[in-house]
C-alpha cells in the first residue's frame, strides 16, 4: 500500500518505523516535496531553479528513519586531483558530476537535495550554470550562486560549497 503524508502523520513512530524500507523511502520524496516552499506565489524569473526554503518537519523525517547529508567542496577537481575540463561548462558538468557520485555513495541523490551552495568564479557564466544545473537537478532546492575571486586551485571556475540531501536509513 502506498501511503500518504496523511497517514504518516496519523502513525506513531514505532509504526511509521517499522513499515518497509520501499515505503518509508517513497514517503521522505514526499516529505521533501512537501517541505520545498517559495515565499510568494508570483511569478519568477528564477522559477524551476530553486525554491526560497525547505522546511524541515523532524517528527515526519524521525519517522521514516531520514539521514541527513552534508556534502561539502565540491569541484572539478576529480577524486585523484586532476581537474576535468578546461572550459566553464566542463568543470561546472564534472563538478555535478562528482556531486552526483558523492550523492549516490551516501545513498541519495540529487532529487533529495534541499539545499545548495555553489561558488562561481565568474559571475557572467551564471546562464551557462544554471542551463547545467538544470541537467541534474530535478527538483528545486533553496540554493545560493556567489561570486569569487578564486578556488583552491587557480583554474578550478566552481566550488558546490555545500549540499544538504536526505535518505533512508535502511
Amino acid at each position: 500500500m502506498a501511503y500518504g503524508l496523511a497517514e504518516l502523520d496519523s502513525m506513531s513512530i514505532t509504526e511509521a518505523q517499522s513499515l518497509p524500507f520501499a515505503e518509508r523511502d517513497h514517503l521522505l520524496d514526499l516529505i521533501i516535496a512537501d517541505g520545498r516552499g517559495q515565499a510568494t506565489q508570483m511569478i519568477s524569473y528564477r522559477t524551476g531553479l530553486y525554491s526560497d526554503y525547505f522546511e524541515e518537519d523532524l517528527v515526519r523525517m524521525l519517522k521514516v528513519r531520514a539521514v541527513k547529508i552534508i556534502c561539502r567542496g565540491t569541484t572539478a577537481s576529480g577524486f585523484d586531483g586532476v581537474i576535468v575540463g578546461k572550459t566553464e561548462a566542463e568543470q561546472y558538468r564534472a563538478a555535478f558530476q562528482h556531486l552526483r557520485i558523492i550523492l549516490e555513495a551516501a545513498g541519495s541523490g540529487f532529487r533529495r537535495v534541499v539545499s545548495l551552495i555553489v561558488f562561481l568564479t565568474d559571475m557572467e557564466k551564471w546562464p551557462l550554470l544554471n542551463e547545467i544545473y538544470r541537467q541534474f537537478v530535478p527538483d528545486p532546492p533553496g540554493r545560493a550562486v556567489i561570486g569569487t575571486t578564486g578556488l583552491a586551485q587557480k583554474p578550478l571556475a566552481i566550488e558546490i560549497v555545500e549540499c544538504i540531501a536526505y535518505r533512508v536509513a535502511p
